[in-house]
């Protein structure tokens, strides 16, 4: 896998699969930049990806405000003059049955599972046509396919990420040759 010196965005970097990840695109040349809420988690990411001889730069941002995104853009391309990937990882699952009314929780999940991935893509797609092409990578889950005891509102917005990669791969790859890939694991050892 030779990704040298592409440039790609990770959200939910602090940890988990967003972690590895950016360790395993850094290991095969990509430069990473890192996107989370927690900073001194990224800082620690940052430096041992460049200890190990990677590129990585933290930069702090929550994914349901589209003016971090921005930032993150702005600040990638400065670093690195472009940008040619996005990763939307973040992700919340708070589980309860529906009749429990967690209707902030469900909200939460909204905002972080289906508008981060929205505020990512349109943050990123002008530069990604800019360069006639890239990838946007969006982690979905298996739960996109079935629903589990205690996991109706996750279930539904990890639904609406698959189908939005649909959507975004049917417009986007055909006039611009941007990748769209949705990925849906199963249960992975996360602090999720």
């Amino acid at each position: 896998m030779n990704l040298q010196d592409r440039v790609i965005i990770i959200t939910g970097a602090s940890s988990g699969i967003g972690e590895a990840t950016a360790k395993k695109l850094s290991n095969n040349g990509a430069k990473v930049v890192l996107m989370a809420r927690s900073e001194d988690k990224l800082k620690d990411l940052e430096e041992k990806i460049t200890d190990n001889g990677g590129e990585a730069i933290a930069v702090t941002g929550d994914v349901t405000k589209s003016e971090d995104f921005k930032s993150v853009i702005a600040k990638a391309v400065d670093t690195y003059g472009k940008v040619d990937g996005l990763i939307n990882n973040a992700g919340l699952m708070p589980l309860s049955f529906v009749e429990k009314l967690k209707t902030d929780e469900w909200e939460k999940m909204v905002d972080v599972n289906i508008k981060g991935v929205l505020n990512g893509v349109s943050a990123v797609l002008p530069e990604l046509i800019n360069n006639k092409g890239g990838d946007i990578i969006n982690i979905s889950s298996m739960a996109a396919h079935r629903y589990f005891p205690g996991g109706a509102v996750y279930c539904a917005t990890k639904s609406a990420v698959k189908m939005f990669s649909e959507g975004l791969r049917q417009e986007l790859a055909p006039k611009y040759g941007i990748n769209v890939t949705s990925i849906e694991p199963g249960a992975v050892a996360t602090n999720l």
